[in-house]
């Protein structure tokens, strides 16, 4: 009994010590990469917008476009299965390179699971191909939780496309677990594009691969009735912007985000905009992809229902869409979620949106809202009592979910 007690309390230092030292390591490795990549927003231009918010209409918009692509297609995916759906994209990519067309595939080292077969028939076929934010030595617990979240894709620097999408089966609906999925995708085109191929260049060479230019010439796109600016952050500077954003809204406010666990700042934040007459409106999933990412925001939920927000639970299927609409006025849509590894630690591509096209995205967003229902105090009562224990998770976890 003696040696057991010894033996697990060593353990318990041991692990102890590997978090401390995982934390130190991580805190480092962010600062050091924040100081190196600042934050890029970008110029409004105006653009053609389609917004997309169901599987199939992605993946058929993204095929025809890059089936009908003339000199370069630039992806960029956080996961990329290697299955029944993404197969027949994979043999579109290799027969366009075929073609002659630049194509250029790269995927988070560690979000995607693609086989290396696959990945050396894309090659084969003249597809240049990269992981992104490979793990090494140096800093290698900040290297690994520091993922590239973002989703780029520019076709001919004409078109691009941004948004909360991957691909694979379950993106449209095909995993039986999760069932229908809900996300949110803008299909741009316009000068923007270029914009999105710059950032994607600036990614590309940094995870080891050649540049390359980006086409001359104005497009003839002009909207007059919507602009786009794109934002490419990692680490702190979100946090920032979301408090500025939520401290400027004067009537409404509706935030649709996979994952909830704002950090202090932001739970004030949204108090304070509750306080001075602003409607807030959170919608989340009420079933999940991550489980554990929900328990730590049981007890935030209930504080901003106490505040007089609206919560709301997505049951159509699964949510994963990230949008932010203020006054409905304009509007955030992109990759980010409410939770701390977005907030401080991935790199993420958020696309700011003014004009008519937010009245169409509010209107989406809130027929999702109807597609669900309103969170009460009694369903607290429901929550299991070992999910209530995961409520007092420490703070400084949360960034590691």
């Amino acid at each position: 009994m003696k040696k057991w007690t010894i033996w697990s309390l060593s353990l318990c230092l041991f692990l102890s010590y590997i978090l401390w030292l995982m934390n130190v390591d991580v805190k480092k490795g962010a600062a050091e990469y924040e100081r190196n990549h600042p934050p890029v927003q970008t110029s409004f231009y105006d653009g053609k917008a389609s917004i997309l918010n169901d599987g199939k209409s992605f993946y058929s918009s993204l095929t025809t476009d890059v089936e009908n692509a003339r000199h370069s297609v630039s992806i960029h995916f956080f996961i990329i299965r290697d299955d029944d759906v993404t197969r027949p994209f994979f043999s579109l990519l290799q027969r366009k390179a075929e073609e002659g067309v630049d194509i250029r595939l790269s995927v988070d080292a560690v979000g995607s699971d693609m086989k290396g077969s696959t990945i050396e028939g894309l090659k084969a076929s003249g597809v240049k191909f990269l992981k992104s934010r490979p793990v090494k030595p140096e800093h290698v617990f900040y290297r690994l939780h520091h993922r590239n979240h973002r989703r780029i894709i520019v076709i001919d620097d004409t078109i691009t496309y941004i948004g909360g999408f991957n691909l694979g089966k379950e993106y449209i609906g095909k995993d039986p677990d999760l069932g229908y999925w809900r996300d949110y995708h803008l299909r741009i085109e316009g000068d923007v594009a270029k914009e999105a191929a710059l950032q994607f260049n600036r990614d590309w060479k940094e995870d080891g691969g050649k540049g390359r230019k980006t086409s001359e010439g104005k497009s003839t796109i002009h909207s007059g009735d919507s602009r786009y600016s794109l934002l490419f952050n990692t680490g702190g500077d979100l946090e920032g912007r979301m408090r500025e954003w939520i401290d400027g809204a004067e009537e409404s406010l509706i935030i649709a985000t996979p994952y909830f666990i704002p950090t202090d700042f932001l739970v004030t934040s949204l108090k304070n905009a509750v306080s001075r007459g602003v409607d807030v409106r959170i919608l989340v999933p009420d079933e999940t992809d991550a489980w554990f990412t929900k328990p730590p925001g049981y007890k935030i939920e209930k504080e901003l229902l106490e505040a007089g927000a609206g919560v709301y639970l997505y049951e159509k299927g699964f949510f994963h869409g990230k949008v932010m609409i203020i006054d409905h006025q304009w509007a955030d849509l992109g990759t980010a979620n409410w939770d701390p590894r977005s907030l401080f630690l991935n790199d993420e591509s958020n696309c700011i949106i003014e004009g008519n096209k937010v009245t169409e995205l509010e209107q989406l967003v809130l027929k999702d809202m109807e597609d669900g229902r309103r969170l009460s105090f009694k369903d607290f009562e429901e929550i299991p009592l070992w999910q209530k224990g995961l409520e007092y998770t420490p703070k400084w976890v949360f960034r590691y979910f």
